[in-house]
This record gives C-alpha cells, sequence and structure tokens, in this order.
C-alpha cells in the first residue's frame, strides 16, 4: 500500500471522527508524513500538476485538524479548488461568514452530487435540499457550534459528513 493510501486510510478510520471546529492537530507525526511526501507520493502520478499537489497536501494537513498549514497552502491555489479546501478550513477555525466567501467562489463543484448522495443518506435535512448546498451545511455546523451542541447525534451526523467530504475532496485533488 502507498504511503498516501496509509495515511488516507489512517485518516478516514480516525476514532473519533476530526471535529467540527478542531483546536489543535489531531497527530503531529501525520502532519510530519504529509510535509515530507514528494508530489508523486501525493498524487499517485508521475508528473501531476502543482496545483494537485498543493490541494492534496493542504486537504490532507485540513483533514489532520493542521488549519494554519492548510490555510497556507490553500490561499494560494488561485482556482475553485484552492476556493474549496480555503472554504472548508474556515468553516473548521469557526469564521462561518468567510467560508461562506470561498464557498461562493467554488460554484457548483464536481463533487456536489456525489457528496450530496452520500450525505443524503445520513440526514434527512439534507436530503430535503434536493443537491448539495454548502451554505446551509455552513450554517447547520455554525448552529452545533455556536450553541456548544458537539456531543449531540446532529453534530456526529455533521461529523460524518465532513469526513466523507473530505475523502471525496482529496481524491479529485489527485486528478487535477
Amino acid at each position: 500500500m502507498s504511503t498516501i493510501s496509509l495515511l488516507t486510510r489512517t485518516l478516514e478510520e480516525r476514532n473519533p471522527l476530526p471535529p467540527l471546529c478542531p483546536k489543535e492537530a489531531w497527530d503531529e507525526e501525520i502532519t510530519k508524513e504529509i510535509e515530507e511526501l514528494n508530489a508523486q507520493q501525493l498524487t499517485g502520478k508521475e508528473n501531476p500538476s502543482q496545483i494537485a499537489m498543493e490541494a492534496v497536501k493542504s486537504g490532507l494537513l485540513l483533514w489532520n485538524d493542521e488549519l494554519d498549514l492548510s490555510h497556507t497552502i490553500s490561499q494560494g491555489i488561485s482556482n475553485e479548488l484552492g476556493s474549496y479546501w480555503h472554504g472548508i478550513m474556515h468553516r473548521r477555525e469557526g469564521d462561518f461568514s468567510n467560508a461562506k466567501y470561498w464557498f461562493r467562489n467554488v460554484g457548483n463543484h464536481a463533487i456536489y452530487p456525489s457528496l450530496y448522495e452520500k450525505a443524503s443518506v445520513m440526514s434527512e435535512e439534507v436530503k430535503s435540499w434536493g443537491k448539495w448546498d454548502p451554505s446551509r451545511y455552513i450554517d447547520l455546523v455554525e448552529e452545533v457550534v455556536t450553541n456548544g451542541l458537539e456531543s449531540t447525534r446532529e453534530a456526529e451526523t455533521l461529523r460524518q459528513i465532513q469526513a466523507v467530504e473530505f475523502a471525496l475532496l482529496v481524491n479529485y485533488s489527485k486528478e487535477v
């Protein structure tokens, strides 16, 4: 199994799931491993694009709750993919209005149909939207975080959806 596959698997199997608004990195050893990966290890390709390499690294760091390191990378990716990672970072730091700004720059992203399909199985509310709506998801996260409801079933569902979003977006990022 490749290094990136092992890292991704470790992040996918986190228990408990990543918090909606983390206060610190989950695993500093994983951070070191991510930072040491070369372009081919990050993407599984011999000559990946610079954007793919940076987006995967930003995503893996964000999945490991390394908000500042991820932010430094994502803000330098000047397309919708960079805006997506940037938006997630601001959502996770609790800057919800800024997160919405970055998601408006994303537009209708290619992973939204898959994300909606998977999330709608987990949440009747998401299912009622008819399609993925990042702004409404941010509102749900904000409601849980600002009201101190992180230990509720709703918060657990939001963390499950977030984990699916990470996996989909990291895989998408490898192909850019």
